[in-house]
């Protein structure tokens, strides 16, 4: 995008530059140059003054067109993260993903923001999870463990998708309709993927209160509890890491 915008620039430059070379050639004073410098030097630097400006102007548009064009041309800053079944994606990575669009895609940014936001939360249910797993030495507790590694991978996947979507809001297309329009639709489909996290994120909390009261129960010597919903969560979020697995749809 930067690149972009120097074209902008050289262009505000070169009109400047022009308009105050065309103010001083009209304020020149012939009988003065004729003074000065003598009458057939001055006939022949006073046009040569003109040529120059005129070459200026027109070599400086074309130079500038030719700018414009080549940054036209400038690939769009793709996201750096890949998206593949047989890689996991580093939460780290997507964070730096979002921090950067929300620089290159500042009309996204309260949505990327989400994102960051559902980021830090799967953070702090891993860590209370891990504290779980630390002191206590509990069945069950490994695979409620994994299962939240498994719904951090379906967050880091999803927002791999709203980053895709974020780069196709192109800030630099020049009818303003098209642009609003595409906008709108990749915004609406961030917004469904943001959605889809928050599910992911509401079963996680559900998780991670049946896992507390699981412990609880175990401490107390207790077998009573009904593990139906402690379990059905952790199969449910181990099948969603299956499904983003599976090869994505266009």
């Amino acid at each position: 995008m930067a690149g972009k915008q120097r074209p902008k620039a050289g262009l505000i430059f070169l009109e400047a530059l022009l308009l105050a070379g065309l103010v001083w050639l009209l304020t020149i004073d012939r009988n003065d140059w004729i003074i000065r410098l003598g009458i057939r030097t001055a006939d022949v630097l006073l046009p040569l003054c003109w040529a120059a400006w005129a070459l200026l102007a027109v070599g400086g548009h074309i130079a500038w067109m030719v700018a414009r064009h080549k940054a036209r041309k400038e690939p769009s800053p793709g996201i750096r993260v890949t998206f593949a079944p047989d890689r996991a994606l580093s939460p780290q990575e997507i964070r730096a993903e979002l921090l950067r669009f929300q620089t290159i895609r500042p009309q996204l940014r309260p949505l990327l923001e989400q994102g960051l936001d559902q980021l830090d939360n799967i953070g702090r249910k891993k860590a209370k999870m891990g504290e779980l797993l630390e002191r206590n030495e509990v069945s069950l507790l490994g695979e409620a463990s994994a299962a939240l590694a498994d719904a951090e991978q379906t967050l880091c996947r999803k927002l791999a998708l709203v980053l895709n979507r974020a780069l196709l809001c192109d800030p630099e297309e020049e009818n303003a309709r098209r642009r609003e329009a595409v906008y709108a639709e990749h915004a609406r489909s961030i917004q469904a993927f943001l959605a889809d996290n928050e599910d992911v994120l509401n079963r996680c909390e559900t998780l991670l209160t049946e896992t507390v009261r699981y412990v609880e129960e175990k401490k107390a010597g207790r077998d009573s509890m009904d593990l139906q919903i402690m379990t059905g969560v952790i199969r449910s979020l181990t099948n969603d890491g299956i499904r983003m697995d599976a090869p994505q749809g266009g």
